[in-house]
């Protein structure tokens, strides 16, 4: 199997860098281009192969990443447009580009949407994944076997795909900003940086993994620490009264409109 990317930038990158790591393919097996040539000189020294054109990566592959930026995909259309790709699968990270679109400038029946965030660097992603109705199993597998190189996969419907944008795409940068308040936390109350570090992450990281295994709802286990009259009361009453599950709603539910907002512009 041969896998073409194009666009190298981030999340081309990672997928590039995660196909080798996964063991899904070699690195002569994965064929790149991108507008900027530098980006590619790290890769090549890597065993990766270049593609001099987007004409010639999708000839020679068999399943082809399409990782440009939104704004750029009809000027990369009109440059692989006199390839056959019906036979080929064509995933696609551009947001707001539907299938329909895809379809209708590749001519490609297998076409997929993904959207990865950013622990995919390490193989620990969250990736929303919408499909065109008839890829036939085999491809389907191919195409998760793929894919959860980066993560763990959750299927969605296409018109689900801003709200993912919105929960898991962007959530990382949340999720950032808190655990960042909430070493700052531990410094103002006298801790050193690195041990407030690994109180925040290994907290973090033991609360998810009780929630995945147990499959409670968050509330019940709220309560399990929660104590009449106690320190963790105190601190919840002051996260209600600072409007802090509000505030959270609010950033991903601007964050889900700002992703549709950006459908309705490029309406593709």
């Amino acid at each position: 199997m041969k896998v073409g990317i194009i666009g190298v930038g981030n999340i081309g990158s990672i997928i590039a860098r995660r196909l080798v790591e996964g063991k899904v393919v070699d690195p002569e097996d994965v064929i790149l281009s991108n507008r900027s040539k530098e980006k590619l000189v790290p890769f090549q020294k890597s065993g990766y192969t270049i593609a001099d054109t987007n004409e010639e990566l999708c000839e020679l592959s068999d399943v082809i990443f399409l990782c440009v930026k939104p704004q750029d995909s009809l000027e990369m259309f009109s440059q692989i447009r006199r390839v056959s790709l019906k036979e080929k699968i064509v995933i696609s990270t551009m947001a707001a580009v539907s299938i329909r679109k895809i379809r209708e400038e590749t001519g490609s029946e297998k076409v997929v949407r993904i959207m990865p965030n950013v622990p995919a660097m390490i193989g620990k992603g969250v990736i929303g994944m919408a499909s065109s109705d008839n890829i036939p199993s085999d491809d389907r597998e191919l195409i998760k076997k793929v894919i959860s190189t980066l993560g763990f996969v959750v299927e969605v419907r296409e018109k689900d795909l801003a709200a993912v944008t919105a929960l898991s795409g962007s959530g990382p940068a949340f999720v950032f900003v808190m655990v960042e308040a909430l070493i700052d936390a531990g410094l103002r109350m006298g801790l050193s940086y690195e041990k407030a570090r690994v109180m925040v992450l290994e907290t973090l990281k033991g609360s998810a993994e009780l929630l995945k295994i147990m499959g409670n709802h968050p509330g019940e286990f709220r309560h399990v620490v929660t104590s009449p009259a106690g320190t963790t009361i105190e601190g919840i009453y002051t996260m209600e009264r600072e409007g802090i599950r509000g505030a959270l709603m609010k950033t991903i539910h601007e964050t889900f409109l700002r992703a549709l907002k950006l459908e309705e512009e490029l309406n593709v």
